[in-house]
């Protein structure tokens, strides 16, 4: 299975449900195992599985997940994945929504999939940092980490100066990989994954 991280943009309102946020994976699949306990809450974290059609958004119902936890018939199940449906999970974890992902078959993901991209050695460590690794830490920024890492032998490349670190991130900015604060975008979390 592939993992892709949707920009908001283009997912398809027939998707999105009654769901308005902007955290959107894609997952690519021939299918997906729902758990026994899907639906149901424990210590603020659930996930709820849908099966929507693409074309028009008309939910088709899921048995099982609004029955008592103490149903004998609640099971986990094998959902394949048809061409023209997805399947979607929405997903809270310890009381904070983590957002909508759709395990959609190859054919339908395509649309929705970014192209793909080829980096720089320096845009690539700065993407990996960045997605990693808090802005500071200990007085320390991610340039500075990076370069520990380099001469500790953790990283295996050249140190790179202060100058090249802000052009590879100048450039990821640029590209759309990272927003204009520094910070990952769902397109440069595909890119770091490619």
């Amino acid at each position: 299975m592939q993992t892709v991280y949707l920009d908001p943009r283009l997912v398809p309102p027939s998707l999105r449900g009654g769901y308005t946020g902007n955290k959107f994976k894609a997952v690519i699949a021939e299918s997906v195992t729902i758990p026994a306990d899907a639906g149901l809450w424990y210590n603020g974290s659930r996930e709820h599985y849908g099966v929507v059609r693409i074309s028009d958004g008309v939910v088709v119902a899921m048995p099982g997940q609004g029955s008592s936890p103490w149903n004998p018939d609640r099971k986990e199940q094998q959902i394949t994945i048809k061409s023209g449906f997805a399947v979607v999970r929405h997903s809270y974890f310890s009381g904070k929504d983590m957002g909508l992902t759709f395990y959609l078959s190859p054919q339908d993901a395509a649309p929705m999939l970014p192209a793909p991209v080829e980096l720089s050695p320096d845009a690539a460590l700065v993407l990996e940092y960045t997605a990693t690794r808090k802005s500071s830490y200990m007085g320390k920024d991610r340039y500075q980490m990076a370069l520990d890492d380099i001469r500790a032998g953790y990283c295996k490349r050249e140190p790179l100066s202060r100058e090249q670190w802000n052009d590879a991130k100048n450039s990821l900015i640029n590209l759309g990989f990272l927003n204009k604060a520094g910070a990952i975008t769902p397109a440069g979390r595909n890119a770091r994954a490619a």
